[in-house]
């Protein structure tokens, strides 16, 4: 089931990258980033970020950089999900990018 989920969601990224239409590269990045976030990170912090299901934390007031996100979404913490072994770096890269527009300013 994850190696579905996963190829599912490699192949909707090669695809929005791909498309020639006259979207930015931020919307395309956002788009992805939004779908493995659906897939993989939703159940646990909702769709907002702030769903808290399960100790997660509320991502719209995370002060963690990128690089910081990132690094838990490789190695987990606490009772979530390592996905280093499940997502690329793109796409762990892409959740991260996505995460960041969940932020209350």
């Amino acid at each position: 089931m994850k190696l579905i989920r996963f190829l599912s969601s490699y192949f909707s990224i090669l695809l929005l990258i791909s498309c020639g239409d006259n979207s930015s590269d931020k919307s395309k990045i956002k788009t992805a980033g939004q779908s493995l976030y659906e897939s993989n990170c939703t159940a646990c912090h909702g769709n907002d970020g702030k769903l808290c299901s399960l100790g997660a934390k509320d991502l719209s007031v995370s002060t963690f950089s990128k690089e910081q996100m990132e690094e838990i979404i490789i190695n987990g913490k606490s009772t979530m999900t390592p996905f280093g072994s499940i997502l690329s770096k793109e796409e762990i890269s892409a959740i991260a990018d996505y995460v960041e527009t969940l932020k209350v300013n």
